[in-house]
């Protein structure tokens, strides 16, 4: 089974919180207000993460049900966006599959899943982005916070508040 796989409810549950723990023993997540809303058929995954650097992980996930219900029922995602970015400056980069971009350019890109970069600093976006990342390689929640936490290790010394963490929005 690959990563991205049906999985049962409560198993990805259990997985979603063992992650989100693991960072936030390390002390680089500070808080999340990520909950999972009941859409018919559907769960969506929404909400922030706070990471260490004033770094803001945002979260827009649609989790279609296959089969069966409740803390049973197998789950696959439909599409995602994580957007991460640092409090009251811009992004750094984004991960999603809610646009065709590449199926447009009719080259080897079979979908749509693809990363946006982007100048921290300015909010340009840089000029190789988008890159596609392929339905074989898009990445898991915990893939993203991994690959934050590296950015924030590197780029640690030119964040104006390196210890901090951001406020989350309210719901």
């Amino acid at each position: 089974m690959g990563k991205h796989s049906p999985n049962h409810f409560r198993q990805y549950i259990e997985i979603h919180e063992t992650i989100i723990d693991q960072f936030k023993v390390k002390d680089f997540i500070g808080d999340e207000t990520l909950e999972f809303i009941t859409m018919g058929f559907s769960y969506n995954l929404i909400g922030e993460i706070a990471c260490r650097g004033n770094i803001v992980i945002n979260v827009d996930k649609l989790i279609d049900v296959i089969s069966g219900s409740g803390v049973n029922a197998l789950l696959q995602t439909r599409w995602y966006a994580y957007n991460v970015f640092v409090r009251n400056r811009f992004n750094l980069f984004r991960y999603d599959n809610q646009d065709d971009y590449f199926l447009s350019l009719g080259q080897e890109h079979k979908d749509e899943h693809h990363k946006h970069l982007f100048d921290w600093e300015t909010g340009e976006e840089l000029p190789d982005s988008p890159i596609w990342v392929g339905e074989d390689s898009w990445p898991t929640l915990g893939e993203v916070i991994k690959e934050t936490e590296q950015w924030y290790w590197s780029n640690r010394d030119q964040l104006e508040y390196p210890d901090s963490y951001p406020n989350l929005d309210l719901r």
